[in-house]
């Protein structure tokens, strides 16, 4: 019977002049720690960004799950996968590795019996895991090749050393088991497998081999560990730095200053004075870690609604850009000639970096946020560079400069404000006055109240509202626009302007809760406005629905047979993570089957309205809106519903692009429910 508890082998065998292997170490940490303090005094040369140094308890606890779970990483299945068969396995070698250490230096007996025998097998598994996942991640870069996924020689060399490194690690504990033979070989099998190459190797060849792979597999080692903050290798801490400190607040909370009290602070300087990134100086030094922390992976850009419709945008290509800035900084710093300091600026990213319509072509549906492992913070970015071109170099498409004009003239990005007045009289629903009570103020939305095809959206909700007994009301001539075309092309200025105009309206009023249709309205009255002293409880109306459908309050009593997409709206799902709420309220409807896109939830993507092309037309690749309708007629839907006005606008005209019309339908989820109600006590119509 085999006695486990007697299980181990010597540690340092045939290995003299260990000090050597201490000596490489300390210099290895040496060059390592050089390299990590350089780093960071490199991300420390950024901007301030306070917003980051908060909450660290939670911080930590966020960087322990990412660690350990690895949840990001595995949310792209191959490359997960191998990645996390590097991660795990490097992590059981490290292990094994520091217990052996811990026996050597400090004589104890830990690498013996049990211990032995479970750090032994997975040390043995974890080198062959090692060399699968190399093996996986060699032919997805050099045999499949993505096209959203860029191979430079230092790909090469990181996968290169990586396998070196459990190649020779498994050369030594073969010739050791050629050589001296081991009675718990069998603990090994991938070892035994390499000492079948050295059969018939007699002992003192065998041993010089040994040694000569021995300090080879060391040097590599102390090799890699030195590099990490010089190569590729430097994800391995700014990746985990990046995560630390990764954005805690809203996705769509932007980070900013109030223009109007800075301007009119008593030392404001007009030459000190600017908004937005324009070049490298203008990083904050959380930007400056996200640039060091992209892998170069692509993942943003398979999912890029924008990139997968052949536009020359990438949020890929944005970081690597802001990096190529950076590094182009770094090379033009101040250098001495004839005694006085002369240096060529950094460029601008637009313009230099960039083409002038690269920026424009984002639809800030954080998308690219949502599946990137390193945290980095790509649409919060771009909008800091569309601040700076447009409010200090005075530079935006004419398209979105006609929007920007008409909502700085008329309050709205649609038509005149005299339109809203009578529509909404038509509407004939209550207009809440300045110091009245009431209990849900209905935000209809710019969108929604000046284009008749969507004003249903409008006038269905209110049907609701008044079947299920709710007292409610709207602000009428006060309601302007929110502001949020304006935030998303940059116009900072206009959009403070707006929100802190809209607030004074809104806290004039007493209501319980704030409704909105709009996701976009919805995240600025939720997430914006608190910055400007606007806090309420907003909801969205699929919110509503889902509660009242499900409360019993409204109850569909008859349906037409339907295969129903649902639509997640960028600005509802990956901003505020609703998406159960719509789904559930569906179920709901008799005769609904509900279908899932090829892209949906989190993973959705965008009508290509988003990032304020519902008011620019940037004629480059295939239209988004098409791509999203062509997945819903690939499921066989025949009606597509979505909780976004905008949304549903970019759906109806693809549907009549595709010539669609008469197989799939398009509708907000109120008027379907709308169509299906019997409210409490009201009977069946036959």
């Amino acid at each position: 019977m085999t006695n486990f508890s007697e299980a181990g082998r010597p540690i340092m065998w045939n290995i003299g002049h260990p000090w050597i292997m201490y000596l490489l170490f300390g210099l290895a940490l040496l060059i390592f720690s050089i390299g990590a303090w350089k780093r960071i005094e490199y991300w420390r040369q950024g901007k301030a960004d306070g917003e980051r140094l908060s909450d660290f308890g939670r911080r930590a606890w966020l960087l322990a799950k990412e660690l350990l779970g690895q949840k990001r990483v595995r949310q792209s299945s191959f490359p997960g996968f191998f990645h996390s068969l590097i991660f795990y396995a490097f992590g059981v070698l490290i292990v094994t590795t520091g217990v052996v250490a811990f026996d050597y230096d400090f004589g104890t007996n830990f690498f013996r019996g049990w211990l032995y025998v479970f750090l032994t097998v997975a040390a043995d598994a974890a080198g062959l895991l090692i060399l699968v996942g190399v093996g996986m991640a060699v032919w997805r870069r050099y045999v499949k090749k993505p096209k959203t996924l860029e191979t430079k020689l230092g790909d090469t060399v990181a996968l290169a050393l990586i396998a070196l490194l459990v190649v020779t690690g498994f050369l030594t504990e073969g010739l050791r088991i050629a050589v001296k033979g081991d009675e718990w070989m069998w603990l090994t099998p991938v070892g035994v497998a390499f000492s079948w190459l050295f059969a018939g190797v007699s002992a003192s060849t065998g041993e010089t081999i040994h040694v000569v792979l021995w300090w080879l597999h060391t040097v590599l080692a102390m090799g890699w560990i030195a590099s990490i903050p010089y190569t590729k290798f430097v994800h391995l801490l700014a990746l985990p730095t990046n995560v630390f400190f990764q954005r805690l607040s809203s996705r769509g909370e932007l980070q900013r200053v109030d223009l109007e009290a800075l301007m009119s602070a008593d030392d404001f300087d007009e030459d000190a004075f600017s908004v937005g990134v324009e070049r490298s100086s203008d990083l904050t030094w959380k930007q400056r870690l996200d640039a060091d922390s992209c892998l170069n992976c692509g993942r943003c850009e398979e999912i890029c609604p924008a990139a997968m419709a052949g536009q020359p945008f990438g949020p890929r290509q944005l970081i690597q850009g802001l990096k190529r800035g950076l590094a182009q900084a770094q090379a033009a710093m101040p250098v001495k000639s004839v005694g006085a300091e002369t240096a060529n600026p950094s460029p601008p990213f637009v313009g230099e970096i960039f083409d002038e319509n690269f920026i424009w072509l984002c639809r800030t549906c954080t998308a690219c946020m949502e599946v990137c492992p390193a945290c980095i913070d790509h649409v919060d970015t771009l909008i800091e560079m569309r601040r700076n071109e447009v409010i200090m170099q005075g530079r935006i498409p004419a398209d979105a400069a006609r929007a920007m004009k008409m909502l700085e003239s008329l309050g709205n990005p649609f038509g005149a404000q005299s339109a809203r007045v009578d529509w909404v009289s038509e509407l004939g629903v209550r207009v809440v006055g300045p110091g009245e009570p009431v209990d849900v103020l209905y935000w209809i939305g710019c969108c929604t109240t000046f284009d008749p095809t969507k004003q249903k959206i409008a006038t269905d909700l209110a049907k609701l509202l008044a079947k299920a007994g709710i007292d409610f009301g709207v602000l009428g001539e006060s309601e302007h626009c929110c502001g949020d075309p304006a935030r998303l092309m940059g116009q900072e200025q206009l959009f403070q302007t707006m929100a802190k105009m809209q607030i004074e309206e809104l806290n004039s009023r007493k209501f319980k809760v704030l409704l909105t249709n709009c996701p976009h309205c919805y995240n600025v009255l939720k997430n914006e406005y608190p910055q400007f002293g606007g806090v309420y409880n907003v909801a969205h109306h699929v919110e509503f629905l889902h509660e009242m459908l499900w409360s019993g309050e409204l109850k569909p009593a008859w349906g037409e047979k339907r295969r129903i997409a649902y639509h997640d709206p960028c600005y509802l799902g990956r901003y505020q993570k609703i998406y159960e709420a719509p789904r559930e309220a569906l179920k709901a409807i008799p005769g609904a089957e509900v279908v899932e896109m090829k892209h949906s939830r989190e993973r959705s993507l965008c009508c290509g309205g988003g990032g304020g092309h519902f008011w620019m037309d940037i004629k480059k690749g295939e239209r988004i809106n098409n791509l999203r309708v062509e997945e819903a007629h690939a499921e066989g839907a025949d009606t597509i519903i979505t909780s976004c006005a905008y949304c549903m606008q970019m759906m109806v005209d693809s549907v009549k692009l595709l010539n669609y019309d008469e197989d799939v339908q398009v509708m907000d989820l109120a008027t379907l429910v709308l169509n299906t109600l019997e409210a409490k006590g009201e009977k069946k119509k036959n």
